[in-house]
C-alpha cells in the first residue's frame, strides 16, 4: 500500500488531549493510504459537463473509492464541499476547514454529483450569498474530530449544513443526530461519526439533483455507482 500524502494535523482546538492528536493523526494516515493505486474514475467529460453546471453555493459530494476512507465511509460519495466561485470549492476534512482547487476536486475523486436549492425558493440569491460568507468564514478552523455540536470546529456535512441553516435555509437535516445517553444514572451525552450527517444524505434533503458523473445513478435516494 502507498500513501498519497504525508501530512501532520495540527490545528487542534485549545486543550485537546494530546492522546487524541496521536489517534487522530493515525486515523488520517490510514484513512489516506490507497488501497488501489490507479487514475480516478472521473473522465474529461465529467470536468466539462460539471464545469458548466456549476454554480455558486452549490453542494459538491464526491467520493474517493481507492482509499481506505470509502471503508469508513458507507456508499460511493463520502465527501461534501461547497462551490464559493473562482474555481474554489470550502470544505472541511482532517487538515482542517480550507479551500480545494478545480484540479484537485477532479484529479483525487472518482465519483460526483452536484446538489443545490431549487429555483423557487424565496431571496434563493440572497441564502447563497450568506452560506457562502458563513462558509468562507470558518476558514482555518479545525476538523471536528469529536463530533460535536458548535461552531468552533466542522465536520464536512456539518459545515454545509450549518452554512445553509445560518443563512434561513431549511436544509431538513441536523448536523447531528440526537444524542444518545450512555448512563441513565448520569445525564452524560456523547455523539460520534456514525450521528452524523451524511455526505449522500443531502439528496434527500430540500435540494435538488443536477448533475451525476457518468458511473453514478441514482435508485430510491440512493447513489448507485455503475460498473464500466
Amino acid at each position: 500500500m502507498i500513501s498519497t500524502k504525508y501530512h501532520i494535523i495540527h490545528n487542534y482546538p485549545r486543550n485537546y488531549p494530546f492522546y487524541r492528536k496521536i489517534i487522530d493523526n493515525i486515523i488520517f494516515f490510514i484513512s489516506a493510504t490507497i488501497i488501489h493505486p490507479r487514475k480516478n474514475l472521473l473522465t474529461q467529460q465529467d470536468l466539462r459537463k460539471a464545469k458548466y453546471k456549476l454554480r455558486k453555493g452549490d453542494i459538491i459530494l464526491i467520493g474517493i473509492l481507492k482509499t481506505i476512507l470509502s471503508q469508513i465511509i458507507p456508499g460511493v460519495i463520502n465527501h461534501s464541499a461547497m462551490y464559493v466561485g473562482r474555481r474554489k470549492f470550502i470544505h472541511s476534512n482532517a487538515g482542517g476547514v480550507h479551500y480545494m482547487s478545480f484540479h484537485e476536486l477532479f484529479t483525487e475523486n472518482d465519483t460526483l454529483a452536484i446538489v443545490r436549492i431549487p429555483k423557487s425558493v424565496k431571496e434563493r440569491r440572497k441564502i447563497i450569498r450568506q452560506a457562502i460568507k458563513y462558509a468562507k468564514n470558518q476558514y482555518g478552523k479545525p476538523y471536528d474530530f469529536e463530533f460535536k455540536k458548535g461552531s468552533k470546529c466542522f465536520f464536512c456535512t456539518e459545515l454545509v449544513n450549518e452554512a445553509y441553516k445560518e443563512a434561513g435555509y431549511k436544509t431538513g437535516f441536523s448536523s447531528l443526530r440526537k444524542y444518545r445517553s450512555i448512563s441513565k444514572k448520569f445525564e452524560e451525552k456523547i455523539t460520534s461519526a456514525a450521528d452524523a450527517l451524511l455526505p449522500a444524505d443531502f439528496l434527500k434533503g430540500r435540494f435538488e439533483l443536477v448533475f451525476l458523473s457518468h458511473n453514478l445513478r441514482v435508485k430510491k435516494k440512493e447513489f448507485i455507482l455503475v460498473k464500466d
